[in-house]
C-alpha cells in the first residue's frame, strides 16, 4: 500500500522492488546505490528474490520467491508474489520495470518489444520461442509501466523515453535520469596499478592493442569478433558470465581464435578496463549500458552504436566512435582500425570520455530521483 500523507520534510518509508539486490548487476546495482544513500535519512525496505549486501545496516529485506530457470520465467513468476508481498504504509514503492503491480514509481531499464524488434532486424525474423516470450511478457510490462497507479516513470536514457512513447504510448510523467558511474573504482589511474599485471596473466605483450568487451555475450560479442578479424593486430578480450561456446565457434570460423580471449565475469572488472586500449560494445539493443560509462570513466574510447542509451553521452570522433547499426561489422571494424592505428588519438578520446561522464555520479542520480519522489508526494 502506498501512502502520500507524510510531508516530504520528514523521513520517508521507501520500498524497492527488484529481482535481485546486489552491487554487481545493472538493475540491482542501481537499487543498491540509491538504497545506500537513502537509508541514512529514510526507512528503506527491499523486496527481492536474493539479497547480497556487505553493509545491510538500516535496510529491511523481504524475500520474494521466484522460479529462476529462465529469464522469462524469472520475470513472470516474480510478479504475483511481489505484488502480494509489498505490504505497508509506504510513501514510495519503486519498482524496477516488470517487478510487480503495486508501486507508484517505476524505473524503465528495458523495453521488451523494442528488444525483440532489434533482434528481428538483425536476424531477419524472430524464432517461435522469441515470439512467444515477447507475446507473454509485453502485456505485463505495459501494465507495470502504464497502469494508473504508476504516477512517474524514470527512463534511464532518452532512447528509453522514446521507446516508452513508441511502444507503450507512455509520455506523461516520464523523467530521464541517466545512470551514475563510480568515478573512483573506474579511473584512468588504474592503468598504472593493474595494466602490466593483467596483461602478463593474459599472455599479452605490453604494446599489443587490446579491445575489451564486458557483459552478456548476446549483446554483440559475435559482431565484435568478426570486426576484430578484419583488423590485423588487434586482440579482443571478452569478459562475461555467459556461456562462450557459440562465440568460440565464431572465433574459430573467422580464424582469429588466437587473438580472442575469454574470461569469466569478475567482481573486479575494473582491472580488465585498466588493461585495455579501447572498449567495443556493438549491442543490438541497450537502453543504457553501464559498461560503456565504466569504460569512459577509465579513460577508454568506446566503439558502440548510436542506438545505445549511453551513446547519448558520446560525441563521435571526439570522446568515442559511434556506428549507425550494431550489426554492421564493417562499421565496427572501421572504428577499431582508426583507434588501433593511433595511440595519441586513443589517449585524447579517452581523456575526453572521462570528462564527459564526470558529472554523472550516483549522488546526482539520488538527488534527481528524490526530486521525483517529492513530485509524487506533493501531487
Amino acid at each position: 500500500m502506498v501512502s502520500q500523507s507524510t510531508r516530504v520534510t520528514r523521513p520517508l518509508r521507501i520500498a524497492y522492488v527488484v529481482h535481485d539486490y546486489n552491487r554487481h548487476l545493472g538493475h540491482s546495482r542501481y537499487v543498491a546505490e540509491l538504497a545506500t544513500r537513502y537509508k541514512r535519512d529514510h526507512e528503506v525496505h527491499v523486496y527481492a528474490n536474493t539479497f547480497d549486501e556487505p553493509d545491510p545496516h538500516r535496510l529491511t529485506f523481504h524475500r520474494v520467491p521466484a522460479w529462476r530457470r529462465f529469464a522469462s520465467s524469472s520475470s513472470l513468476s516474480f510478479i504475483l508474489p511481489a505484488t502480494l508481498r509489498v505490504r505497508g504504509d509506504y510513501n514510495i514503492v519503486h519498482a524496477q520495470g516488470l517487478c510487480g503491480l503495486r508501486h507508484n514509481i517505476a524505473t524503465a531499464h528495458f523495453c521488451v518489444p523494442a528488444w525483440y524488434r532489434a533482434l528481428a532486424q538483425a536476424n531477419g525474423r524472430l524464432t517461435w520461442k522469441q515470439w512467444l516470450v515477447s507475446s507473454l511478457v509485453t502485456p505485463w510490462e505495459r501494465r507495470a509501466l502504464c497502469r494508473r497507479g504508476t504516477q512517474r516513470v524514470i527512463a534511464i536514457s532518452q532512447r528509453m523515453r522514446d521507446d516508452l512513447a513508441t511502444y507503450y504510448r507512455r509520455a506523461d510523467g516520464v523523467r530521464v535520469i541517466y545512470h551514475g558511474v563510480d568515478l573512483e573504482t573506474f579511473h584512468p589511474r588504474n592503468r598504472a596499478r593493474y595494466r602490466d599485471e593483467v596483461r602478463a596473466a593474459l599472455g599479452l605483450a605490453p604494446d599489443s592493442c587490446l579491445a575489451l568487451f564486458v557483459g552478456n555475450l548476446q549483446k554483440g560479442a559475435a559482431a565484435a569478433i568478426r570486426a576484430v578479424a578484419r583488423v590485423p593486430g588487434v586482440w579482443l578480450l571478452l569478459v562475461s558470465a555467459s556461456d562462450p561456446t557459440g562465440e568460440r565457434a565464431v572465433a574459430q570460423m573467422e580464424q582469429v581464435a588466437d587473438r580472442v580471449i575469454f574470461e569469466k565475469h569478475s567482481k573486479q572488472v575494473e582491472r580488465y578496463y585498466a588493461a585495455a586500449d579501447l572498449f567495443v560494445f556493438p549491442t543490438l539493443y541497450e537502453p543504457y549500458g553501464m559498461v560503456i560509462t565504466e569504460a569512459m570513466a577509465t579513460g577508454l574510447p568506446v566503439v558502440t552504436p548510436r542506438s545505445a542509451g549511453a551513446a547519448e553521452l558520446i560525441t563521435h570522433g571526439f570522446s568515442g566512435w559511434l556506428t549507425n547499426a550494431p550489426w554492421e561489422v564493417d562499421e565496427i571494424a572501421a572504428g577499431l582500425r582508426a583507434l588501433a592505428a593511433d595511440s595519441s588519438r586513443r589517449a585524447e578520446m579517452g581523456a575526453a570520455a572521462r570528462t564527459s561522464v564526470e558529472a554523472f555520479t550516483w549522488d546526482r542520480v539520488a538527488d534527481e530521483t528524490m526530486a521525483v519522489y517529492r513530485e509524487i508526494i506533493d501531487a
